[in-house]
């Protein structure tokens, strides 16, 4: 699934930091908020559902409810919801953005294009608008307009998604030197922005310089454990410069997470003919 365009959800606060001198009524809305954080969509739906019930013009209730049917691909009832919010604010520009998102996963580009517009109208002074603007333009090879977007976005804020984004714009050009300014700046501003590390170590790998490569790849094992893309790509690296202890750890946890992952068995297999003639 897409990343979605979403209201932060509240923490458990809301039901735990209660003063023993203050009463604070704890609402559906709120128990909705605090089930969702969990994981507990389901429940969360319903307490969404009762609060909206005795108060329809929630609009957070009502953007939320919408958003777990986005997310479980219940896009009609998603729709429903979203198009309930825009009748009463035609501005609401996260429920367009995430019309756009339906639209796309349904094969309605032109639609999506419209209504991400709508949404750059509606906030023209917010820059994740048009960063998805960007990402639809991009998609479809419209690739100045697409630049023109992200950069448009960029001027407005400092994102790690939209530099991430322009960043492979410039890749699929044949720019590595501007695309890896981007995955760099990703990085800075997202440390945990691991689509522009994978991107960054890629880079590294094709410049021949493993040593950052496997900075980049060693950082990513902490982000993602159980990728064994990741690992597998690390341990050939050590393995390449005779690290063998370090390239056996990490061929072992790509074959815990995936057994029959191709190939395994004869990395390792070089991996002990290694040790065997490393001096002692």
């Amino acid at each position: 699934m897409r990343r979605l365009c979403c209201v932060s959800f509240l923490s458990w606060a809301l039901l735990l930091g209660l003063s023993a001198c203050v009463s604070v009524p704890v609402t559906p809305y709120d128990l909705g908020v605090a089930l969702q954080d969990q994981g507990a969509f389901a429940a969360a739906l319903e307490h969404y559902k009762e609060e909206l019930a005795v108060n329809p013009g929630h609009v957070r209730a009502r953007f939320n409810l919408a958003l777990l049917y986005h997310e479980q691909q219940k896009y009609s009832a998603a729709k429903e919801q979203y198009a309930h919010l825009l009748e009463v604010y035609p501005q609401h520009a996260r429920s367009l953005v995430n019309l756009a998102d339906i639209a796309e996963a349904e094969g309605d580009l032109e639609q999506a294009q419209r209504l991400l517009q709508w949404a750059v109208a509606a906030e023209p002074d917010r820059a994740y608008p048009l960063s998805f603007l960007g990402r639809l333009l991009q998609q479809q090879g419209q690739w100045e307009a697409a630049r023109m977007a992200y950069e448009r976005a960029l001027r407005i804020e400092e994102d790690a998604l939209t530099h991430y984004r322009l960043g492979m714009l410039w890749l699929q050009q044949g720019q590595a030197v501007e695309a890896k300014q981007h995955f760099l700046k990703a990085v800075e501003n997202d440390p945990r922005e691991a689509k522009a590390l994978y991107q960054l170590a890629l880079l590294a790998l094709q410049q021949g310089e493993d040593t950052q490569a496997m900075h980049y790849l060693q950082r990513l094992t902490v982000l993602a454990p159980r990728n064994t893309e990741v690992l597998m790509r690390l341990g050939k690296l050590y393995l390449q410069h005779k690290q063998f202890a370090a390239a056996a750890l990490h061929f072992w946890e790509a074959r815990d997470v995936q057994p029959a992952l191709p190939e395994v068995q004869e990395l390792l297999q070089q991996v002990y003919q290694g040790l065997q003639h490393e001096p002692r």
